[in-house]
């Protein structure tokens, strides 16, 4: 078993404190640069961390290993926090320039081999699924659902009508529901 999966469910089952601490320092680092990533601001992101480490806390119970990872579940946390931070500010992530590093092309780059193994199966099987999507449908996914963007705005920053758009996303969520579920 995933050694963060265990730490999780120590936490879920028997409210193990030593556990919990020993997940925050294996999974925080990871969890921080995702919330950074998305809120941009360093103090904002702190505090996205440490709110959703108590919703982690309180809801380690209901994790259940069987269904994905425990990064890939807290991740989820952190970026549902942070999003909810941007909604209640009125204001959407910030977008990259085009020289920084942290562009699309930067996030969807091939892993070298030591960042390849580190990642979970999981994340493995989605990635291995998100390259037989068309490159339109990849961008939308990833900038929706990675950075946070609404449909509207993808569909002003692609210059494409909102319901094409709306229908990359749907399909490609559709054929990595369908690729998924026969990988595993």
């Amino acid at each position: 078993m995933e050694p963060l999966n265990e730490l999780l469910i120590r936490c879920g089952q028997d409210k193990d404190a030593n556990a919990f601490q020993q997940l925050y320092k294996l999974a925080s680092p990871r969890l921080f640069a995702l919330s950074k990533r998305m809120m941009r601001d360093e103090v904002l992101a702190e505090d996205i961390l440490q709110e959703a480490f108590v919703k982690i806390w309180n809801k380690a119970p209901s994790f259940a290993s069987g269904k994905g990872s425990a990064m890939t579940w807290m991740g989820t946390i952190v970026r549902n926090q942070a999003l909810d931070k941007l909604r209640m500010a009125k204001s959407r992530p910030v977008l990259a320039d085009e020289g920084d590093y942290e562009t699309l092309d930067f996030a969807t780059e091939e892993l070298s081999p030591d960042s390849l193994k580190a990642l979970s199966d999981d994340t493995q099987r989605l990635l291995h699924c998100m390259d037989h999507l068309k490159q339109e449908q990849r961008e939308c996914i990833m900038s929706a659902f990675y950075y946070g963007h609404t449909h509207d705005e993808l569909a002003t920053k692609m210059e494409k009508p909102l319901g094409t758009v709306k229908a990359w996303i749907r399909r490609g969520l559709e054929q990595l529901r369908m690729c998924l579920s026969v990988s595993s």
